[in-house]
């Protein structure tokens, strides 16, 4: 025969395996949405590392740019010279 002390032992046993099950299975859910945070992070690291490089390219062709710009005086003398040159075709 089971003695009242057995039984009350039995139940906190059987209520604390339902919150351990019930912690396991909130930690498995959690688990999961982890890995989808995960996965969106790789593909966010993947499109910022691709939009890095193209950003890198651009600033190595407005450099480029720059560095051959012409200033406005250098254009004025040109567009001068142009003209000078236009009139003694004609």
């Amino acid at each position: 025969m089971i003695s009242m002390a057995e039984k009350k032992q039995s139940r906190k046993k059987d209520a604390y395996t339902i919150v351990l099950e019930n912690i396991h299975s909130d930690f498995r859910v959690f688990g999961e949405g982890l890995t989808l945070v995960r996965s969106e992070v790789k593909g966010h690291t993947t499109m910022l590392q691709v939009m890095k490089e193209d950003l890198e390219m651009l600033k190595a062709d407005v450099a480029l740019i720059r560095h051959n710009q012409v200033t406005r005086d250098e254009f004025k003398f040109l567009e001068t010279r142009v003209a000078r040159l236009e009139r003694k075709v004609k």
